[in-house]
């Protein structure tokens, strides 16, 4: 069971969901206590706050993004769905959205004012009215980033990786990144170089400008995740020989090498990794791993 983790911008709480779970969880990150479930029909298969920390996005098999409002201490949060086809809001709860298809990632903007989804297209939505802005018809889009500005949404699909004007549509570039398979993301925090892998045993770092591939991050085993530093300086993978490996990011022509100050052994195989600023001088990488109980027990199973 493979979990997607979103941190609260403070730092204080932990939203999780599972792909074959129809309940997402927030938990508090100083105590591992549960404060709230976030209970669906059908599996959750993404999550996302916003940088205000005032709602939680969740992307679900049923093709819609349902808007929660967070919790804050106690109380238990109201969900709220937004429709995708028609482009209403019901506040039943808080709010649902019909996509085009089984949601796999939902990602808000930078700004915070719009979400981005991916499923059998992208489609971006006001996040504050539910009204739809953009449907990009493509084909499925496994992994959304946003680039800093909020200008342009990144998508990895089957074996590509395509660039979206974000409010016009229009395609910027489109590159074959793997051979097949899901491609999932990370960009980098300067937004010029794009990280990618697929769960095969090679990871990619790209340049957005141009699609050009600059290394690759060979394992002798299959990559299930990959993450920026916030400094930008590294790159982690996590990999199935139950290793994190940490790289230096490529700058212009050297080639990435991993570094063996930072190989951490996992007591299972990290499926995504994350990477947090816990304080100035420390890069705290948070591995998404395939069995729960690493992180807080009993709750996704």
């Amino acid at each position: 069971n493979w979990i997607e983790l979103s941190l609260s911008p403070s730092g204080s709480h932990l939203a999780t969901s599972a792909w074959n779970d129809n309940t997402a969880f927030v938990f508090d990150v100083s105590t591992g206590e549960q404060i709230a479930a976030l209970k669906h029909s059908t599996n959750v298969n993404g999550i996302s706050y916003p940088p205000s920390g005032k709602f939680i996005a969740t992307g679900c098999d049923d093709k819609k993004v349902y808007l929660w409002e967070a919790p804050a201490e106690d109380p238990q949060p109201k969900v709220a769905t937004r429709n995708f086809t028609s482009g209403t809001i019901t506040k039943q709860r808080k709010g649902t959205r019909r996509c085009h298809g089984k949601v796999y990632c939902v990602r808000y903007s930078p700004s915070g004012d719009r979400i981005a989804s991916g499923a059998d297209s992208v489609q971006i939505w006001n996040a504050e009215t539910g009204s739809g802005i953009l449907s990009i018809r493509n084909s499925s889009v496994y992994s959304v980033a946003w680039t800093a500005d909020g200008t342009h949404v990144i998508g990895g699909r089957e074996a590509e990786v395509t660039i979206w004007n974000s409010h016009s549509g229009e395609q910027l570039r489109t590159w074959k990144a793997h051979n097949d398979n899901w491609i999932t993301l990370s960009l980098s925090p300067s937004g010029t170089h794009l990280a990618t892998f697929n769960c095969t045993d090679t990871a990619f770092v790209f340049d957005v400008s141009t699609g050009e591939q600059i290394t690759a991050l060979k394992h002798s085993v299959d990559v299930y995740g990959i993450a920026y530093s916030p400094s930008g300086q590294f790159i982690a993978t996590g990999c199935d020989d139950k290793k994190v490996y940490l790289w230096e990011a490529p700058a212009e022509d050297p080639p990435a090498k991993v570094s063996f100050v930072f190989v951490a052994f996992m007591h299972s195989l990290p499926n995504e990794l994350t990477a947090y600023p816990v304080v100035r001088t420390t890069i705290f990488f948070i591995a998404r791993c395939r069995y729960p109980n690493l992180c807080f027990p009993n709750y996704h199973s």
